[in-house]
Formats: C-alpha cells, structure tokens, sequence
C-alpha cells in the first residue's frame, strides 16, 4: 500500500487574539461610536477624527473632548450600559425630578414689611448662577394685581451673549410641553371635535392594526397617565439612544416614528382598564397628540397656533423657530445630565420627531408662559379661559401628588398650599410652571441647563403666597364690577 502525505503549508496566519485585546466589544463600540454618535459628537473615539458639532454648539462632547483609546471606550461605554439598565426601568415607575421647599416665614416676614419681590427672587436664584448649578435663568412672577414682573441671572450662552436672559429669551421647555397638549385638547373637547371618551380604535383608521385592549384606550386615560403605557418603549433602540445621550446629549426618541408607532400599537400589549396603575407617559403623551392630528386631519402645530397661541398672543410659542426667534434662542447646557458630559458643556436643542414632538420640544419664553398661567388662573378675560380651568381638576389621588390633565399638583408648607405645576427638562434646559389658584400667583422659570432639581418655582410661590395675603385679599373682597 502506497502512502501519501500532504503538507499545507498556511501563510499569514495570525495567532489567535489575547483575551485583552477584546476583539468583539470593540466592534460593537466601533458601531456604537462610529455609526451612531458623530451627528452629536465633535470626535469619533479611538479614531481622533474630527467631526462637525451640532449647529450653534462650540466645543466638544464633556468626558469626550478628547480622543479616547478603545480600552476607555469600552469602560465608558459599559458603565453607561450599567447606568441605562438601572435607570430605564427605574424612569418607568418613577420621576427623577424634585421641588426641595424651605420654610417661607423669613421670606414672608420681609415681603409684609414691604421688601421685594425681586428681592426674594434673587435669594433663590443668584445661589444658583454662584455655585455653577445653572448657566443661566430667567424668573416669572405674575401677582394677583394682574403685574407681570421678569427676572434673569446667569448668561444666554451665544458667542458675544454675557448678558442674562429676560423675558423674550427662548428656551425649549420639554415636558412643560404637554399642559398645552391638555389645554388644546380641552378645548376641542369644548367644541364637540373631541370626547374624553373617545377611544385610539374609534379614532385610529379602520385598516391601522391595534392590539387588543390597546384599542380600547381613552383619550382621557392618556391624558392621565393611565393609558397602560410605558415612560417609553423598552427596546435596544430605546437602550442605544440612552447610552448615546449619556455621552453626547444626543435625543433619546428620535427612533419613535410613524412606521415604529403603527408596530408599537400592533403588538404592544395593554393590561385591562382595572389592572393599570399610574405610569408618567412619554409616549403615551405623544400618541395623544398623534390621535388629535388623525381626529382633526390638521397637523399638531397649525391646531396649537389657531386654538391656543393666537387667542392668547403667545407670539414665541412653536415648534419651529424663525431666523429672527433662533437669535433669541438661549444654548442649553449640560447639568446633572446627560451623565458622561462635562457639566456646563452646550447641548443642542431636540428635535422629537413627527410622533414625540408635541410631548417634549416646544419653544416658548418667559413672557409668553406668564400669560398662559395668567389665563390659566382666569385673569384676563379670554375665552378659552374655562377649558384652560378645567384641566386644573383633580382626576387622580395619589399618596404624593394629585394627577390633572397634565398638570400635577402639590400641597406645599405647614398650610399646604395648593400648587399646581409642570415640570420638564430635556437636552441642556429645564421648565417650570407653577399656579395658585388661590393666592392669585404663577410663577415661571427657564433653564439653559439640565436639572432635575427645581429650588426656585414651589419656593417663590410659597413665599408670594404667604407674604402678598393681604393684598390678595382686597383684590378678592373688591369682587366683580357692578
């Protein structure tokens, strides 16, 4: 027998990698950084690359301003997938903001004996701009004497902007977003286009697939978070945009689209009207605004501008800035978040997308929001002033704030005050609104910075309530003309 041997000799061949070397997370990072941060990221990590900065937006990525090696790519980027992972869930059942109240007796104390309001103002604001927490800020107060009185510390941030902000300054005021959602909705209510008891099948059309008792979901349980929904859709896009925000400040919902929402109401599944429990809705704030665009066949902003905007002479209150509003836009900030970006860094403004714009991305300014709380508190006269009332009511208790239509409301103080407000925040700003009915008193602060700690708008509302009694009174025992 005749025997063969062959041998193969195998050039090249490269010898297999040290576990060091981490060839597989490397190209996940790679993806992750390469593909999916340079839109919002002025350098690709571990590449040196330089790319163009969001528009208006100097500077670079925080933690990133430099390039970094693979190996502290992938400790960063682990650490921001630890963070996701117990922050996601978290967001779903809970909110991250907080309204800290000090006792007002000084401050009312001072007020009685004919100190200011700009004084008490600055006690609560100047601390703030000091320890470099926020970038900048401007305050609302709007007294029960019909005066509107505006405020502003810190800087706008624009290249040659030192001066603070004032009352036209534009700021996104996210979440604040949504008590306009509410209020249009009301009004259409009001006009018999609309019915809290509609529902997403009655108003979606008949060929758009929804999934079981997810079709059976009012516009009013969307209005008061208790749709079934989620804070927001639980995916690995949802994960992906998270870990990217953590770095760049980059939109977490910019994959919520129209093909993503018809998906979402096909398989998302709904638990029965008996078994909810409040859940804080992103997306289910979105939907609600979606289904008054398909009830209407008239887009979100067109309806905003004509039921809300125009009554109300809210000149700087959109969606869409114009050159002339982008002048007086104020650049936002990093703060406590996005968490890997170095406090202080700018962060470009968002753009939510067709189905999440109307829940987070409205523009608007101090002046502006000084007259919707006004009309909000039934001030001037308008006459959507009773649909702006009715989103006020409590439609939920709950142990720590009462729910409205998307306001919230609050007990604040030893007399437990009542205060309803909304709170937001998103990329480099933050929003409050805030209004007692009964002390005849809003008060409105804007951010460039993100924060979810709120000192000024409970606190100053608290302290006007208590030191400008007397003077509410009168207003009040003058009654209407006779």
């Amino acid at each position: 027998m005749m025997e063969i041997k062959i041998k193969i000799k195998i050039k090249n061949r490269k010898p297999p990698p040290k576990k060091d070397m981490l060839p597989r997370p490397r190209k996940i990072y790679k993806r992750l950084f390469l593909l999916n941060l340079p839109a919002m990221s002025c350098h690709s990590i571990g590449t040196g690359k330089e790319f163009q900065c969001p528009s208006g937006v100097a500077g670079t990525g925080g933690w990133l301003h430099r390039p970094l090696g693979w190996r502290q790519a992938a400790t960063f980027l682990t650490l921001a997938l630890l963070l996701a992972g117990l922050l996601l869930p978290a967001a779903g059942c809970r909110t991250f903001s907080t309204r800290p109240v000090s006792d007002p007796a000084a401050a009312a104390a001072r007020l009685q004996a004919g100190g200011s309001i700009g004084a008490e103002v600055d006690r609560l604001a100047q601390p703030l701009v000091a320890r470099g927490e926020i970038y900048g800020l401007a305050v609302g107060v709007a007294t029960p004497d019909g005066r509107s009185r505006c405020f502003g510390y810190g800087g706008v941030g624009t290249p040659g902007g030192a001066h603070p902000p004032d009352g036209d300054t534009i700021f996104q005021i996210g979440s604040v977003s949504k008590v306009f959602i509410t209020a249009l909705l009301a009004v259409l209510v009001d006009e018999g286009v609309l019915h809290y008891e509609d529902t997403v099948r009655g108003i979606l059309p008949p060929e758009t697939p929804v999934n079981g008792e997810f079709g059976k979901v009012t516009l009013y349980e969307l209005a008061i978070n208790m749709g079934g929904l989620p804070r927001q859709p639980a995916s690995l896009s949802q994960l992906r945009d998270f870990t990217a925000f953590l770095f760049t400040g980059r939109n977490l919902y910019a994959y919520i689209d129209k093909p993503f929402l018809d998906n979402y109401l096909r398989n998302k599944n709904v638990k029965p009207k008996d078994a909810r429990e409040y859940v804080y809705s992103n997306v289910g704030y979105g939907l609600l605004a979606h289904l008054i665009e398909v009830k209407t066949g008239r887009p979100f902003q067109e309806l905003l501008e004509e039921k809300i905007c125009r009554p109300l002479h809210l000149r700087d209150t959109t969606f869409v800035l114009t050159a002339e509003q982008q002048k007086r836009l104020a650049v936002g900030h990093a703060g406590r978040q996005p968490f890997l970006m170095r406090r202080g860094d700018p962060v470009a403004p968002w753009d939510m997308g067709e189905i999440m714009r109307p829940a987070g991305c409205l523009y608007s300014t101090v002046n502006d929001l000084l007259v919707f709380a006004q009309a909000s508190l039934g001030m001037p006269g308008h006459a959507i002033e009773p649909a702006l009332a009715s989103t006020q009511r409590v439609q939920l208790r709950r142990p720590a704030e009462d729910v409205a239509f998307g306001w919230l409301i609050n007990y604040v103080g030893d007399d437990r005050l009542k205060v309803t407000y909304k709170q937001g925040v998103i990329a480099g700003y933050s929003a409050y609104i805030g209004l007692s009915a009964e002390s005849g008193i809003g008060v409105v602060v804007l951010y460039n910075t993100f924060s979810w700690d709120e000192e000024v708008g409970h606190n100053l509302i608290l302290r006007l309530a208590r030191g400008l009694a007397p003077a509410r009174a009168a207003v009040c025992a003058e009654g209407p003309p006779r």
